[in-house]
């Protein structure tokens, strides 16, 4: 007898699914809010299990790829959305690595370069740089940019963006502790041990193994816009899965990926970068803005299913923004669903946030959207959220105090009857 899908994935011990032992630690920067490898890596060996002809993957919210890494392992060419242009060079060095015959020679000509360029080169310059960097910082960060720019393979040159990025994040001014650009107290701006140079190098030289290129034949296609958009230049029926952990919710109240990834951006060279409406760049918002949800002006004749019962009890300022989060994903969605193939399967990785203490219950709407445009749920897995990179409390309340953010996420798969 044939096993069920839902069968195979209930089959692992309790608590199977949360990972515990699991540490991210093959990551160029730490993105917020990163899949876990192991686990997108175990539902997609179950899903192919029962449907071997499966060929391509399609991740709408891309992030930092981890979905899509996983099925470039399985052999699946992978089609990947994001509004946020670090996000696609992020996962564009993930699924393509660095050469290897090249790379040992890119680092050592790239150390040179740093020692040669250091103290003669121009510093950069962007709206409010002194603010956000020490000018000691931007000195030292304007030689590696020179130094990468010098280097003529483009994957290669890709590969020291991403670990620049993340260096810049590290010696910039803005706390560590939120995703959000908020500024340091002057004291520890002040006291902030410059090493970025050899924080560079260092990252530049550990990390560079885990991205040799496998010189694989598989597509890799990768767009930066927003998901309604961009899908709609997809064909009907054209994707065998879709695996992706949607945002629970605007970016400006969930996870502000935009200002989180805006500092590196001012300092990357997008020559590099795949092509996007550098209007992103104009404000340090912009990007969280342009998001699902971002701009708070809800289309209700978008919201074609029931939804007033998912929004009781959260205050007119805020039922605004949730209608208008609402409204965006359910074009999402639409789109989502059109271009999956009949058969086929939709996995989601979904959190319900809480909105003025109440719980928006993201997995019911996605139930509902799903019964909307003919896929049925085929089963469904709970997991504990380990290593949050979010506090536990967030948002104090008037009479209500601190809020407790998630602690549990819940992976439906729905399959297109």
């Amino acid at each position: 007898m044939e096993t069920t899908l839902a069968a195979k994935l209930n089959s692992y011990k309790n608590n199977y699914w949360d990972f515990t032992e699991y540490r991210e630690n093959k990551a160029l920067i730490k993105y917020p809010a990163m899949m876990v490898a192991p686990m997108q890596e175990q539902l997609l060996q179950n899903i192919l299990q029962c449907d071997p002809t499966i060929t391509n993957i399609l991740d709408p919210f891309v992030g930092s790829g981890t979905s899509l890494g996983e099925g470039l392992k399985l052999g699946l060419d992978v089609y990947g959305i994001d509004i946020n242009p670090l996000a696609i060079l992020i996962t564009r060095v993930r699924l393509e690595g660095v050469p290897n015959e090249y790379i040992s020679e890119g680092i050592s000509r790239l150390k040179e370069n740093i020692e040669l360029f250091l103290g003669n080169t121009i510093p950069v310059e962007f709206i409010n740089i002194d603010k956000w960097f020490r000018k000691d910082v931007i000195a030292d960060l304007s030689t590696i940019k020179r130094a990468i720019q010098q280097e003529n393979n483009i994957q290669i040159r890709r590969f020291f963006w991403v670990c620049f990025a993340d260096t810049v994040r590290r010696y910039s001014n803005t706390r560590s502790t939120t995703f959000k650009l908020h500024i340091k107290e002057q004291e520890k701006i002040k006291t902030m041990k410059n090493d970025c140079i050899q924080y560079f190098v260092s990252r530049v030289s550990s990390m560079y193994p885990e991205y040799i290129n496998k010189n694989t034949k598989i597509r890799i296609s990768l767009y930066t816009g927003d998901s309604i958009n961009v899908l709609k230049n997809f064909d009907d029926n054209s994707i065998d899965l879709i695996c992706t952990s949607p945002p629970y919710g605007d970016n400006h109240t969930t996870v502000t990926y935009g200002q989180f990834s805006i500092l590196p951006l001012l300092w990357i060279d997008l020559e590099d970068m795949d092509e996007f409406d550098k209007t992103l760049l104009k404000k340090f918002n912009t990007i969280d803005k342009m998001s699902i949800g971002g701009k708070y002006k809800p289309d209700i004749n978008d919201i074609n299913i029931e939804y007033e019962d998912l929004i009781e009890g959260i205050s007119e300022q805020k039922t605004k923004k949730v209608l208008s989060f609402i409204s965006d994903y359910c074009k999402s969605f639409k789109e989502m669903a059109r271009v999956l193939k009949s058969g086929k399967r939709m996995v989601l990785t979904l959190g319900n946030r809480r909105v003025d203490n109440k719980e928006f219950p993201f997995d019911v709407l996605n139930d509902r959207l799903a019964k909307k445009y003919g896929l049925k749920e085929e089963a469904m897995v709970t997991r504990n959220i380990q290593c949050k990179r979010m506090p536990t409390k967030v948002s104090n309340l008037p009479n209500l105090g601190s809020v407790n953010s998630m602690s549990k996420e819940y992976v439906k798969i729905y399959k297109k009857i």
